[in-house]
């Protein structure tokens, strides 16, 4: 199917470039379009995927395609819910991807994976943006049974699956499970692309932890 998708799309440009030959545009123009084209139908495809879309089979798929990717083969790793497969994968990431962002918040994760809240709650305070640095601290209050300290950071999150993900992880420590699945399906449902399908599979390991 992708195979035949990049043939049209292929074919499609040739026959493009052709007829603005024959019509005589500048070679600046044609190779606009192209670039256009490409954008449209290659780029543009794969971001919505990635950041905006609500199939998860579809996600899916895109997670398959390119789980040679570090970054990808991440959340295909949650999806297994097997500790060493995740500490592999992001540790795969770290190893990859030096930008000091991508350290922070990985390194972060890593301690979380590794139940490690001390050092979770220390690695949590460098992360240098937000709103990823409030979430984790939040996170970190959560589990540390320090349910008003996460509620009052978690007012400063973004509404959405941020704020819905930590009331799920307050409901889990506190033993409300009804809560947890309403919070935890509220999250995944304000969420899209690779961060929708990262969070169901997060949130049904902790349902059979």
């Amino acid at each position: 199917m992708k195979t035949v998708r990049y043939t049209f799309i292929i074919l499609f440009g040739i026959i493009l470039t052709f007829i603005m030959l024959m019509f005589e545009f500048s070679i600046w123009i044609i190779y606009l379009c192209v670039v256009i084209l490409l954008l449209l139908f290659v780029v543009v495809p794969q971001l919505y995927t990635l950041y905006k879309s609500n199939n998860l089979k579809k996600i899916e798929r895109y997670l398959e395609e390119n789980k040679r990717k570090v970054l990808f083969a991440y959340p295909l790793a949650i999806k297994t819910g097997n500790h060493d497969l995740i500490v592999q994968a992001i540790q795969a990431v770290l190893d990859k991807y030096k930008q000091p962002y991508m350290q922070e918040v990985y390194k972060t994760n890593l301690a979380l994976f590794e139940d490690d809240l001390a050092k979770t709650d220390h690695l949590a305070q460098q992360i240098s943006k937000e709103p990823l640095r409030t979430y984790y601290l939040a996170y970190v209050e959560a589990l540390k049974g320090n349910i008003e300290e996460a509620s009052v950071l978690k007012e400063n999150l973004p509404t959405g699956w941020m704020q819905h993900a930590i009331e799920a992880i307050i409901a889990k420590e506190q033993g409300n499970t009804k809560s947890f699945h309403q919070e935890a399906n509220l999250s995944i449902a304000s969420a899209r692309g690779i961060q929708k399908f990262t969070l169901l599979y997060s949130f049904k390991n902790m349902k059979n932890s």
